[in-house]
Formats: C-alpha cells, structure tokens, sequence
C-alpha cells in the first residue's frame, strides 16, 4: 500500500490534511468521504517522504483533443445520471474513468478536482475552453442559476446531435462526387502523363501527317510532362499559402466572403450557418441567458466571418434599446422569412421558439439542396469522365483510320 497526503474540509468548511496509507488516489477519496470530509487535494508521497509533483501530469492534460461525439455523449450522459438524482462530482468521477480518451478523461478528472476545491461546475469547465465553449459554459452557468442544470444538458446534447447530424449529412452528399472526382483527375493524369507519350513513338513511325486533333492532344501531353513537377509544386505551395492565409484574420474574411457568393455552394453554405446561428442562439435564450449576452456568444461560434460582423451589428443595435427582429431586417444576409418570424416571436414572446423553428426550416433546406448537389454533380463528373476518355480514344485511332485509308 502507498502513503498518500491529503487536504480536506470538514461540514463546517475547516481544513483538515494528514497522511494515510491506501491502495490508490480513489481509495483516499472514499475513504475521506466516509468520514464527512470534502477532499480537496491528495498527493502520493515518495519513500523519502516528499510529495511527489505533478508537473509531468499537467503537461499530459494540455495536449489532446476531444470530439463533438465525445462532448454530446458526455452531456447526455451526465443529464442522465443527475436526473437520477446523483450528486454531479460523482457522475462527472464516473464519466472520467469511463471515456476511452485519455486526454479527456484528464480533463474531467481536473474538473473534479476543482469541484472538490469549492469551484462551480462551470467555473471548472471554463477552465478548458478548447474542450467546453463559451455557449456551452454559458447555458452551464445559466442551469446552475436557474437550478435546472439537467434540463440545460439535454438542451446542449440536442444542440451538439443536431450540429453532428448536419455534419453527417454533409460529408455523405460530398463523398461520392469526391471519389469520382480524385478518380477523374487519376485517369486524366494517367492518359496524358503515361498513355500518350506511349503513342507518341509510335504515330511517329508512321511517317504520315497526323491529323490536327490528334497533334493537339499529344501537344497537351507534352506540356504537361514537361511541366508537371512545376505544376505539382505549384498546387502545394498555393495549398500552404492558403493554409496560412485562412489562419488569417483579414485572409479568413476574404475567404468567408469567396465562400458565400460562390453559385449554389453559397446557398448552400449560408443556410447551414444561418441554421447553426437559430439553434443555438434558440438554446441560449430557451437556457435562460440574456439577448445581449447570447447574441455575444453566438457570433464567435457562427462559423462565418461575414455572418458574425452582422451578429455583432445587431448586438450593437439591441444595447441602443433596438428590437431584435428589427435590427435583423437591416441586412440583406437575413432571409425575410426568418426576420418575420423573429419578429412574430418577440411580439409573442417566443422567439426561442421561432429560432428553434428557423433552424429546423434551414436545416431542411440544406438536406434539399445536398441531395439536389448530389444528384447533379454525379452525372456531371461521370459524363466528362465519358469526354475525356472518348477524346483520348478518338485521338489515338484517328491517325490509325488515316493509315489505312493510306494503305488501301
């Protein structure tokens, strides 16, 4: 059994730390709960007799990532096991010990220790922000003041299950039109780099004049062997230079702007950021958090750049004493739809749930427009697969069919 030094406080909130020997930090805990004490720190003492740092597990809990599944299935989780009327340290304790990733489990594991030094649920997870967002910890703190925490959670779980449907979604309308494009690009490379050349000797022994398509197919084929390492390079260093610029802020709201007035894709990506802005924005005010405040948080999670200058436009309208919905209908990146219903829903006095209906329409639409995207773009890219290859086809025979016209 190891020695263990420990911090903690009695019911009357007085310090009390010893030395005690256990199989493990746990055992400590269990151990000093048993006899109405709140554990704040406990150490593993060396055999010399000094506390061992902790400085090597601090560095290990500040590298890491943890997912938006993780983050959803967590709070579904911790909303669960809180309703059943668990106290939240030992739900959050249990949580720790139970995600298979180790770095996030670090993290809970400090939020824990943090509970125990007196600190709020919030304030804990303020603490990792990298992990739990400023809308997150915003509608936290707005659950433990209002003392609906668990129903807070199920709201967060549905906001995140919703962001990672829409994500899903996504990522399924583009993968295929993907595979038949890097499976486009792979064939042309391999006619015009490998193919062609291969004919090239071969038309050449011919000792006729080749037909003027099939001269300027080959004259492609060598400009592009001649100059693909170039070209290569070229692709990466405009990768890089992007990479970097988007990093950027001036580069991010350039590439933001590109990005909303691109034909279609646009649409496409306003509505998805227009639907993310209603959701959440829904779930902070639903939450409990202020107009001002939520509209404060939202526009750094929007997504888009040139959709968070607009937030805070209207943030700055709103503290001038301006209505919402009116504020809204000043800018022409609001749909009139959406504006009329915000406004229905302030004079009502639901205008969480308008935002929350807003989200639904948008992300609606956005499953439309995917599967519209989807159906186009297949065909597209199969049918200019169909042309290149035909044109290929047609090239090299076309000296062949002269040949023989030749001969005979």
């Amino acid at each position: 059994m190891a020695k263990y030094f420990y911090v903690a406080r009695d019911s009357t909130g007085k310090r009390r730390e010893g030395m005690m020997e256990a199989e493990s930090n746990t055992s400590v805990i269990s151990i000093l709960r048993r006899e109405n004490l709140l554990p704040v720190e406990v150490r593993l003492v060396s055999e010399k007799g000094t506390l061992i740092p902790i400085t090597e597990k601090k560095q290990k809990r500040a590298r890491g990532k943890v997912s938006l599944p993780e983050i959803s299935l967590f709070s579904r989780q911790l909303s669960t096991m809180l309703e059943a009327g668990i106290p939240i340290l030992d739900a959050v304790e249990d949580l720790a010990s139970q995600t298979p990733n180790r770095f996030f489990s670090n993290v809970l594991s400090s939020i824990c220790n943090e509970i125990r030094e007196g600190s709020h649920f919030s304030q804990a997870l303020s603490k990792y922000p990298k992990v739990f967002g400023p809308l997150y910890v915003s509608l936290v703190v707005a659950g433990e003041e209002s003392g609906n925490l668990v129903e807070v959670l199920k709201d967060l779980s549905s906001e995140l299950e919703d962001q990672l449907s829409m994500l899903r979604k996504v990522r399924q309308a583009v993968s295929y039109p993907m595979v038949i494009l890097v499976f486009f690009i792979a064939v042309v490379s391999f006619v015009f780099l490998y193919l062609i050349p291969k004919f090239q000797g071969i038309f050449e022994s011919f000792g006729v004049e080749l037909p003027f398509f099939t001269r300027v197919i080959l004259n492609i084929s060598r400009f592009s062997l001649k100059f693909f390492p170039f070209l290569l390079l070229a692709v990466i260093i405009l990768a890089i230079f992007l990479t970097w610029y988007k990093n950027t802020s001036d580069g991010r709201r350039r590439i933001d702007s590109i990005k909303l007035k691109l034909p279609v894709f646009g649409d496409l990506f306003l509505k998805v950021s227009l639907a993310r802005f209603s959701r959440s924005l829904s779930t902070l005010l639903q939450g409990g958090v202020s107009i001002i405040t939520a509209l404060d948080i939202v526009a750094k999670t929007a997504g888009n750049t040139i959709l968070q200058q607009y937030i805070e436009k209207i943030r700055a309208g709103v503290i001038k004493g301006e209505l919402f919905g009116s504020e809204m209908r000043k800018y022409r990146i609001f749909p009139n739809m959406m504006v009329r219903m915000v406004v229905v829903g302030e004079e009502t006095g639901k205008t969480d749930d308008m935002l929350n209906r807003v989200s639904k329409f948008f992300r609606d639409e956005v499953d439309v427009t995917l599967n519209i995207l989807s159906s186009i773009l297949e065909p597209i890219l199969i049918i200019g697969l169909g042309v290149i290859v035909g044109t290929v086809v047609l090239a090299i025979y076309l000296p062949i069919f002269k040949l023989a016209s030749t001969v005979r």
